[in-house]
């Protein structure tokens, strides 16, 4: 599954790289970001729905069979995008060693799969190496990726959910959550993918008109600061009562409020991102550097879900470690600012 996410992260985010130029960029990408916001919004919600009606096997069962159509419908519907002349179209693989000597393409047939799979990693190692020390553009765009999805990972999956149901009591009064139910919960991420999907647009309009770092650090800027808000929002919500409960419209509009300003500044970053490191390599070397910036993300990722579990257990309080995670993100947008 995680080869097949990669796999097809990489390349739609490389076709529309490979169609638009560096004034329509991040407009071009904001569509792509609208999809995986309004799938990531419908997703859990279709999710449940068809294992309260077949169960989780035959759930399992559709969702591959949906991939498996839609792979069907992109091979005959979707245009290639990528330059002729880089792979023969018999050998679409990486591995597959091809030269081009004149008129002919040459190829040069492995000994084995292990050693050019081994061949292959050792190859996009160097890539990737080059990338960073090549290019003083390239390093801080990975970096502040990494930024992003730390405290993405930490604040948004990990310590959001426990902070809004309650979870967060695990020791003094300070870190006691608001004791919003599972459906409730699932409204509110519902509710910030929505964000997500109608503030693409204007996000990438913003970046090609504003510049990509611009757009990175006005996005870096306003998700930390939410995210540094939300536990006082909640510690607000909690006031006056024993049980948790949000008692007021106002209540709702302050904690949703917080967290749409926590997704626009999600979508800036996420757009931006994407639209600045194509802007800054070379066509020949756009996919590498997709790819780097895909698994500094994914570095990050798990990093921030390994340190916010650890900073909320030593701290004690499900809210200081949230904190913490904004802070981290607006030290790393302040890095990248000052770039």
């Amino acid at each position: 599954v995680g080869l097949g996410v990669a796999a097809l992260t990489t390349a739609s985010t490389l076709a529309v790289a490979d169609v638009s130029t560096n004034l329509s960029r991040a407009s071009t990408y904001s569509p792509l970001m609208s999809s995986f916001a309004a799938g990531m919004a419908l997703g859990p919600a279709v999710g449940g729905i068809l294992h309260d009606s077949f169960g989780i096997r035959d759930t399992f069962f559709l969702v591959s069979t949906s991939y498996a159509m839609a792979a069907l419908w992109n091979q005959l519907s979707v245009s290639e995008t990528k330059r002729d002349g880089e792979w023969w179209e018999k050998n679409t693989l990486p591995w597959h060693d091809i030269r081009d000597s004149s008129s002919c393409i040459e190829e040069r047939k492995p000994a084995s799969l292990a050693t050019t799979i081994s061949d292959s990693l050792k190859d996009t190692s160097k890539q990737w190496r080059d990338l960073v020390s090549d290019s003083t553009k390239v390093r801080p765009i990975i970096i502040m990726n990494g930024f992003y999805n730390l405290a993405f990972s930490g604040a948004q999956m990990t310590l959001l959910p426990l902070l809004l149901t309650g979870g967060g009591d695990i020791a003094s009064d300070a870190a006691i959550g608001l004791a919003l139910s599972a459906s409730t919960l699932g409204q509110l991420y519902m509710w910030m993918s929505f964000v997500q999907v109608v503030a693409n647009p204007a996000a990438g309009r913003f970046a090609d008109r504003m510049g990509k770092s611009v757009g990175i650090v006005a996005g870096g800027t306003l998700t930390s600061l939410a995210i540094s808000s939300v536990p006082i929002v909640c510690a607000h919500c909690f006031l006056g009562t024993d049980s948790g409960l949000l008692q007021s419209e106002t209540d709702w509009a302050i904690l949703a409020g917080t967290l749409g300003v926590w997704s626009l500044g999600s979508t800036l970053l996420a757009t931006s991102h994407v639209a600045a490191i194509s802007d800054v390599v070379e066509d020949s070397r756009r996919s590498q550097a997709l790819a780097l910036l895909r698994t500094a993300g994914d570095v990050g990722y798990l990093l921030g879900a390994i340190g916010a579990g650890f900073s909320a257990d030593v701290f004690q309080d499900v809210g200081l470690a949230m904190q913490a995670s904004g802070l981290v993100l607006l030290g790393g947008t302040a890095w990248f600012g000052n770039k």
